[in-house]
């Protein structure tokens, strides 16, 4: 028999004459498997984004709990000694080791000679933020306020030194104004101790302000300390360490703010960011204008 022509013209097309080809399944599953190749690959780059993100929250948190540990047997030594009553002891004598190495002739080498810290001639206004988790949604409150002010700077919890060492390059005549929060709290109380020693040129901190400080020995502000603000949370009784007190009320003004706002929120609460901000206003308005005084009476001692 004979094809039909009909049925072979049928066989050939569907619809408005749209030729059936094997290639156009070809393409349309080849879009498809693309398709979901490009989320499989999107998928597997969050999850490692994820991992790392975790990593670093890892490190950041077994830093901090390091950093509590520490603090807390600190403290706890510092009672005990003075608890505990002084026993005497002999003294146990070295034993002398001689290293034969160490007598042969060594080269002179000539005397290198140490580099002056460079002077910066501008007020230490630092901002000091706790713990910053990645996978934390919190805005960083006092990175925001040291934004806003003008020759602020922002350091993290675990930059105390950098932040030491800044300040020491300031001359003595500038204002130092330290803010923290949570761990950051308990990092400006540790640097006004720090700047009130032979090493920290018994410096003067204007402004101290500390925000749901967390940490063990950050109570007692000491007497270098011009003006204490101290906001503390009462929601949150794990973070909450108290009032704090001055070591001296005749050098050390503290006013301690109770506050019902959260650990994480008080930081970008707007009464607190406008109260910090109004008195280092008032820091600084105080500075220019004894400095414009000091100016004005050199220009008049020059006319005598």
């Amino acid at each position: 028999m004979g094809k039909d022509p009909v049925s072979e013209g049928l066989s050939k097309t569907i619809g408005n004459n749209t030729p059936v080809t094997p290639d156009a399944t070809k393409v349309d599953l080849s879009k498809e498997s693309l398709k979901k190749n490009d989320i499989k690959k999107k998928l597997s780059d969050k999850v490692k984004d994820v991992k790392e993100t975790i990593k670093k929250d890892a490190k950041s948190l077994g830093k901090a709990s390091t950093h509590l540990a520490g603090d807390a047997l600190s403290t706890i030594g510092s009672a005990a000694s003075k608890l505990l009553p002084k026993v005497p002891f002999m003294p146990s004598i070295p034993s002398v080791e001689v290293n034969l190495e160490e007598t042969k002739e060594v080269k002179k080498s000539e005397p290198t000679k140490e580099e002056k810290p460079s002077i910066i001639n501008k007020p230490a206004i630092f901002f000091v933020s706790g713990l910053n988790l990645v996978l934390s949604s919190g805005e960083d409150g006092l990175k925001e306020m040291s934004e806003a002010v003008r020759g602020a700077e922002h350091f993290s919890w675990d930059q105390e030194d950098e932040a030491f060492e800044a300040i020491l390059k300031r001359p003595k005549e500038q204002p130092v104004i330290l803010v923290g929060h949570s761990l950051g709290g308990d990092s400006v109380v540790n640097l006004s101790n720090r700047l009130n020693t032979l090493e920290g040129g018994f410096r003067k901190v204007s402004l101290l302000a500390t925000l749901d400080s967390v940490g063990f020995d950050n109570d007692i502000i000491p007497t270098n300390v011009e003006k204490n603000l101290n906001f503390i949370s009462d929601d949150d009784y794990f973070f909450n360490d108290g009032p704090n007190i001055a070591r001296n009320t005749k050098k050390s003004e503290v006013i301690n703010f109770l506050r019902t706002d959260t650990h994480r929120e008080i930081d970008n609460e707007n009464e607190v960011q406008s109260e910090i901000i109004s008195h280092i206003d008032e820091v600084m308005g105080e500075f220019k204008h004894k400095r414009q005084l000091s100016r004005l009476k050199d220009l008049y001692s020059s006319f005598k």
